[in-house]
């Protein structure tokens, strides 16, 4: 079957949860730590503060799609609350989301379509039955469905999949993509203790490949590591990608499942930069040949959600091309000066020509993303 995405190219049992089981109370701190949680509410208010970028600023072409949009809408957030894992007022700035500060900072970053998505780590649903993990998938989905059918061309969505339940990922994968038309789905760099690439997360990976999907990638913290003054956000969440994007190689993911099209957030980890060591890695018994490295880098997509500006962008443009570049804000989780930041930082990098800056900011994702251009009429 081809999902509407695909531009024509290019029933398992459930894993033991090992995660760990948080009460109410944990689970409540533990989902505050989700993004940049030591942020107060207010850096989510937009102003006229900080420096605006206009959509003729990005490269002009008709405004920028983002890729990395986290969502929480009311339906959403009020199901997380009401089974503890969100607090009822404040919370970190991803759970604060709301349409009208959505809309005010794509118009002042020049974002002309935001897809969003809303991904749960594992270690939150330990307490949750399969039951109420599959309600608030479904909650989840169909609230951001109803933002995107009710602006088209502003918005798209990856639909979530609590991998670790697999007949549930399985469900709610055909659910989103048949009959809500999501634009992707969205994975969690591990689930269950295991890293994408772990063989149990097979039977979603061929229904994915079988759909030629979009799938994006989000990681959260690593067990063990963390704390002051090093937030797992800042350099945690970078190492679940890579781990995971490793793994996948290792595992011969990429291979068995050519058709689906992966994307790693925060221009991918430390993943592109590394492909020298998976041949290092060869020698010790743990790697690949360089053609393999170098082939694994380009299967990837990236978005620019670290910001990769200015600092990485050479590389990344080196290992992986620009057309495998996509534009990413991480609103509101980085909040609306990170946002900003992160507009601004592209629009400026001096690595970037003014082609290359066009492909990152919207015809890249507008070629992975037919449904979404046609929406938009793009």
């Amino acid at each position: 079957m081809r999902h509407e995405n695909d531009p024509g190219d290019d029933s398992a049992p459930d894993h033991p949860d090992d995660s760990p089981k948080p009460n109410r109370r944990t689970a409540v701190l533990g989902a505050a730590a989700l993004g940049a949680a030591a942020l107060a509410p207010s850096t989510l208010q937009i102003s006229t503060a900080g420096a605006a970028t206009t959509a003729g600023a990005n490269g002009g072409g008709g405004g920028r799609i983002d890729v990395h949009s986290h969502a929480n809408p009311p339906r959403s957030r009020q199901w997380l609350i009401d089974h503890g894992l969100l607090p009822p007022t404040g919370g970190p700035p991803w759970s604060q989301w709301d349409l009208d500060s959505t809309l005010a900072m794509m118009d002042e970053t020049g974002v002309a379509a935001s897809v969003l998505s809303g991904v749960v780590p594992s270690e939150f649903l330990g307490g949750l039955t399969p039951a109420l993990i599959r309600e608030m998938t479904q909650i989840g989905n169909e609230a951001m469905a109803e933002v995107v059918q009710a602006r088209p061309k502003r918005f798209g969505f990856f639909a979530y999949l609590p991998l670790g339940h697999i007949d549930i990922s399985l469900e709610a994968m055909a659910y989103a993509l048949d009959t809500l038309k999501a634009d992707g789905v969205a994975l969690s760099s591990h689930a269950a203790g295991l890293s994408l690439g772990d063989p149990f997360f097979d039977p979603v990976f061929a229904e994915l490949n079988r759909r030629k999907a979009v799938a994006v990638t989000h990681p959260f913290n690593l067990a063990g590591c963390g704390g002051a003054p090093v937030p797992e956000f800042l350099v945690d969440f970078l190492t679940d990608t890579t781990r995971a994007a490793v793994k996948m190689v290792l595992q011969g993911t990429l291979t068995r499942f050519p058709d689906v099209k992966l994307v790693l957030p925060h221009g991918g980890g430390f993943f592109p930069y590394m492909a020298g060591r998976l041949q290092l890695g060869s020698y010790l018994g743990a790697g690949v040949d360089a053609a393999t490295a170098a082939r694994s880098v380009k299967r990837f997509y990236y978005d620019t959600a670290m910001p990769v500006s200015p600092y990485a962008t050479p590389s990344l443009l080196a290992a992986a091309g620009a057309d495998r570049i996509l534009y990413g804000s991480d609103w509101p989780a980085a909040t609306a000066d990170g946002a900003r930041l992160n507009a601004r930082a592209l629009d400026a990098d001096p690595a970037l020509s003014a082609t290359n800056r066009r492909r990152v900011n919207r015809e890249n994702a507008l070629r992975l993303l037919p449904a979404l251009a046609r929406r938009m009429g793009a």
